[in-house]
């Protein structure tokens, strides 16, 4: 008899926020810190695409909004996928 492992979404969705937050932040921190080094590096991430076009000046409040933002929306995808895999799993 196998009982079938459920996931929580709550917890899922936490922890899926938490590690965009921390990942977005050190990302900003890394800008901040090296910035002309940090936009050549993230360029290979966006193949063809010249991010020396679109580069502004980093702002703190922004880069802070922004990781809580994505962290809303990574808390959602996480709940999503916990629902979808406790619908789905065998």
């Amino acid at each position: 008899m196998s009982s079938k492992q459920m996931l929580n979404p709550k917890a899922i969705g936490i922890a899926t926020a938490v590690i965009t937050f921390i990942l977005s932040i050190l990302c900003l921190v890394i800008v901040f810190i090296f910035k002309e080094s940090a936009y050549s590096f993230f360029d290979l991430f966006f193949h063809g695409i010249d991010l020396s076009k679109i580069e502004t000046t980093p702002n703190i409040i922004r880069g802070i909004l922004g990781s809580v933002f994505l962290a809303i929306i990574a808390f959602v995808c996480g709940w999503f996928f916990a629902i979808i895999y406790n619908k789905y799993s065998n």
